[in-house]
């Protein structure tokens, strides 16, 4: 056996795997369904860490799977041949993939078309040939788009870029070009002339990835992946686009639906609570609200409340800042006002609780036992080693003592990077000895968050639990909303963070948004306030937080002579919420993300252009400015559909210019083909809801619509104990006939209008 050859043979064979070896080394595929292969390279040496990321079964994981584990999976038994090199599979799908046991190439054809494939002669680090990490390459085409990896920046399309996969603190990144951020997702999806497949590297080690950035005289062109993990497993899912995240979606188990409030603005600022009055603030903070008339579903409280001196410490309440923090707590939840604390898992050595959590041995550690020792805010500290049960009973007891019990539903879960680098640093790992923290810290991410989630669903098991998280891996899917960070304030900022968002939403992050008005940098102008404002409408996540340099908060009531255009705003989003808290339930059931950019769901290349718009679930298409001084947006409509705005109906395949002013709500594009909710009750503190449900017709034919409502915090909605309306609309020259049913157990009066400019006759029917 020498280096650059190595000849694999078939081990084992069963109907929905194979196992091939050469020397050491050892190769698996896996046919997880008709339309994913997965692929493990190893040694029998190789240490394996267990998966967070993995879950179909959308089981609760505190200890991980195995990441050979195929239980969940519907597995399929593809047709197989012999060929001369290796082996032949036939997926269900349409794609072949061959095995060649000279140095075990993988090669990828969709309908007889190469779609992609291993690099020819080696595509893998069997034996040091490319150094000491894992490394996977693969064909790169020329024009080939790519799309995915998490919170990245730039444009949507990664083509030609390099990134580093893991989670840093990046206060006031550069949205344009900063990297890494806080996600640690390395999955991808690849468009290119013959078809669209997706790769997700299963791995919490620090990776890197290579979209053609590199090129090497001795190879034709290609891309790579490296992990500083000791062996590679990976999936690869063949189909559109939209398939192949529905299908990495699916993998790695369900969304929790957040509760209705939600999706209501919520406040936030650091200066309020690093006031030395935070509880008057904060009753400022409500006061205002009621003199401007707006709506408020939660505030989250940042860290600033847990101060001793100028120092911040996790679970401690200053009472000179918040003299009675249940009273504070109440008088915020009798306003229908959710407090959102800010807690962090790291503790500093002049904690009042650190030698009470050293002493139990909580912490990650040294080699020799003592408290691992990093930079963290203000000073030096340890993080909580979230893989020893008795420090996540530990973080749970906190959480509950501390917040809970003062009548606290919902957390907020930051600087969560655990950012420990160090080689030497332990934690206790998943039952089979000590680990080293550096090769873990995405798990450890996911497994704070994981406690904090199941304190909150032990204090109260009927309510639907809240939480909020800034890093992770794509595991923290299942347990919480998250955010693009700590932004910079500029309208240049503001276009980034638009595609940081969708890509995200690209990643199987639905339930993401950003810190409007930018959180850190000067207080934003009037136009970029109003302008975060429109953008953030369409969001799941409405939120205002900063941290601004001369120490003042954003608010909406920032700049007392644009409130009504902020009220307009405000009221927007309140229109819309019926619509989106729809596609909420649609995005976890469906895995329909609630934003996307269009060209997720059509084949039309004028999409790829970069462009301000994005799609709103499925229905609704908005475009924003992102320049200043500028009041009108092209927007292009999708080709194959047509698109109402107001009373005009516009065939796709064209740009409308659309005049989009600072101070007025966004106008958006509806398909044609859809029933929209929306609140058409007034608007401001108290809320009322009156849903009207408008019919955008098509010109002839038939179409359905869904709609989903319920208690908006409880589970019952699992039980059906929820609205869902399933209407059919039939089209012809002269009437619209509109056919409605609720399969919910929840009653439910339903309103039907046609839409503006439309002359037929409406005709509403219940079945």
């Amino acid at each position: 056996m020498s280096k650059f050859n190595h000849m694999f043979r078939l081990s084992e064979n069963g109907s929905s795997y194979r196992v091939y070896e050469s020397g050491d080394n050892k190769a698996r595929i896996d046919f997880v369904s008709d339309s994913c292969v997965r692929v493990a390279i190893y040694k029998d040496e190789s240490e394996m860490l267990p998966t967070f990321c993995v879950d179909p079964d959308n089981r609760f994981l505190l200890t991980g799977r195995s990441r050979l584990d195929t239980s969940g999976f519907s597995l399929c038994t593809p047709e197989t041949e012999s060929t001369e090199s290796g082996e032949r599979f036939a997926l269900p799908c349409g794609v072949a993939l061959e095995v060649d046991f000279h140095n075990f190439i993988l090669q990828y054809t969709l309908d007889g078309k190469p779609l992609f494939s291993d690099r020819k002669p080696l595509a893998y680090n069997f034996d040091g040939e490319f150094g000491r990490e894992s490394y996977h390459y693969v064909t790169r085409e020329a024009g080939e788009r790519i799309f995915g990896l998490g919170d990245k920046a730039g444009e949507l399309d990664k083509t030609g870029k390099a990134f580093r996969i893991e989670s840093t603190d990046c206060m006031g990144y550069n949205a344009a070009e900063s990297d890494p951020l806080y996600k640690h997702i390395p999955f991808y999806i690849c468009e290119n002339s013959v078809g669209c497949y997706g790769i997700f590297y299963d791995t919490s080690d620090t990776s890197y990835v290579d979209f053609g950035r590199e090129i090497n005289n001795y190879y034709p062109a290609f891309k790579f992946f490296k992990t500083e993990d000791n062996c590679l497993v990976y999936y690869v899912f063949f189909g559109t686009k939209f398939s192949v995240l529905q299908q990495f979606a699916f993998l790695c188990g369900k969304q929790p639906l957040p509760p209705k409030w939600s999706f209501d603005y919520c406040g936030s600022t650091m200066a309020y609570t690093d006031a030395p009055d935070s509880a008057c603030q904060m009753d400022g903070f409500l006061d205002s609200l009621k003199k401007e008339n707006l709506s408020c579903g939660g505030f989250y409280l940042s860290s600033g409340y847990t101060s001793i001196g100028d120092r911040r410490y996790v679970f401690n309440w200053n009472y000179d800042k918040f003299p009675d923090p249940k009273g504070f707590v109440e008088k915020f939840s009798k306003a229908g006002i959710r407090v959102i604390p800010n807690i962090k898992p790291a503790f500093l050595d002049s904690h009042p609780l650190y030698e009470e959590i050293a002493q139990k041995g909580l912490f990650v550690k040294n080699g020799d036992g003592t408290p691992f020792v990093t930079e963290f805010w203000d000073g030096l500290g340890s993080y909580l080693d979230f893989t020893n049960p008795e420090a996540f009973a530990f973080w749970q007891s906190k959480v509950r003592e501390a917040l809970l019990d003062l009548g606290i539903t919902a957390t907020w879960n930051d600087n969560n990077e655990f950012d420990v680098r160090d080689l030497d640093a332990l934690a206790k790992g998943f039952g089979d000895g000590a680990v080293q923290a550096s090769r873990i810290r995405p798990n450890l991410t996911y497994l704070m968050v994981a406690a904090s989630y199941e304190a909150q669903v032990k204090a109260k098991p009927g309510l639907r639990p809240f939480l909020s998280t800034r890093s992770g891996n794509i595991a923290v899917r299942r347990l919480a909303q998250t955010w693009s960070g700590d932004n910079r304030t500029s309208f240049a900022q503001l276009r980034y963070c638009h595609n940081i968002g969708l890509t995200m939403s690209l990643s199987g992050l639905s339930f993401y948004g950003h810190d409007l008005g930018g959180f850190h940098g000067p207080m934003p102008s009037r136009e970029l306030l109003l302008r975060w404002l429109q953008h953030g409408v369409f969001e799941p996540r409405f939120t205002i937080h900063s941290w601004n340099e001369d120490g003042s908060a954003t608010m909406p009531w920032s700049y007392p002579d644009i409130m009504d255009s902020v009220r307009r705003i405000f009221a927007q989003r309140k229109k819309l919420l019926p619509y989106l808290y729809s596609c909420a339930y649609n995005a976890v059931e469906n895995e329909i993300p609630m934003n996307a950019p269009p060209l997720l769901y059509y084949d039309d290349e004028a999409l790829y252009q970069p462009n301000s718009t994005m799609m709103v679930g499925r229905d609704l298409l908005v475009g924003f400015v992102f320049e200043e001084d500028s009041e009108t947006a092209s927007i292009y409509l999708p080709k194959d559909e047509n698109w109402y705005l107001g009373e005009n109906l516009y065939k796709g395949g064209q740009s409308v210019e659309v005049r989009i002013p600072a101070g007025e709500p966004v106008p958006y594009f509806v398909r044609s083909g859809c029933v929209l909710p929306t609140d058409e009750a007034a608007y401001g503190f108290e809320n009322e809801e009156k849903i009207v449900f408008t019919v955008y017709p098509k010109e002839n034919g038939q179409f359905e619509s869904f709609f989903f409502d319920d208690d908006g915090e409880s589970f019952r909605y699992k039980d059906n104990e929820c609205v869902k309306l399933h209407f059919v609309v039939s089209c012809d020259d002269n009437s619209v006939t509109v056919e409605y049913e609720n399969t919910g157990k929840m009653p439910f009066a339903v309103s039907v209008r046609l839409c503006d400019g439309d002359g037929r006759k409406l005709y509403v029917r219940a079945k």
